[in-house]
């Protein structure tokens, strides 16, 4: 749990180094092609992205509903785990990270805590919220969509190596996957 609140503390600090950048993007980098909204964990599927289910995370931070965010962040970081599993560019495996700094940066330092404090306790290890928030993620299941957001991300994106690479590990075990994402993201099954 302390990793969770670290992540959120970290994210947050480097909000407020501003520096003068130039950004170059792909399309598709980060996008998000279908936002799920503000809504319950359980109305998440398994055909949204984390940039999706980040959208309507945001959606719940402008509505000051910090306990559906909470979930939706959660879902979002396990789902973004999987795919940082099966996108064979790493150079793309901060996506999430650099979607969650931008939605992030401007959040007060009131509703920071409120976050924080929902996290805590919808995903505590060893609570019944959390047991029963794994039984949800795990019913929604797998990811079922192509990482696009995060493939576009990285530095192969750039790079036309005139081969039909997907940008997908060719021999991934999905479901060792999935569970490694559930288990090393949430504790979920532990």
């Amino acid at each position: 749990m302390k990793k969770f609140v670290c992540l959120f503390v970290l994210i947050i600090s480097f909000c407020g180094y501003a520096q003068e950048q130039k950004n170059y993007k792909t399309e598709g980098n980060l996008e998000s092609e279908n936002p799920c909204g503000c809504v319950e964990l359980s109305e998440v599927t398994n055909k949204h992205t984390p940039m999706d289910i980040l959208m309507g995370m945001k959606a719940c931070l402008d509505k000051e509903d910090y306990n559906k965010a909470a979930k939706l962040f959660a879902i979002a970081g396990v789902f973004g785990r999987f795919d940082t599993y099966r996108v064979s560019d790493k150079s793309a495996h901060q996506a999430i990270q650099v979607r969650n700094q931008s939605l992030l940066m401007n959040l007060e330092e009131r509703a920071q805590k409120e976050l924080i404090s929902n996290f805590e306790l919808e995903f505590n290890q060893g609570t019944e919220n959390l047991v029963k928030n794994c039984a949800i993620i795990q019913k929604i299941g797998m990811p079922d969509y192509y990482p696009k957001y995060m493939i576009q991300h990285g530095m192969k994106a750039f790079i036309n190596t005139g081969t039909d690479d997907d940008g997908l590990v060719a021999d991934l075990d999905s479901e060792a996957s999935w569970q490694k994402a559930l288990e090393s993201y949430l504790h979920c099954g532990e």
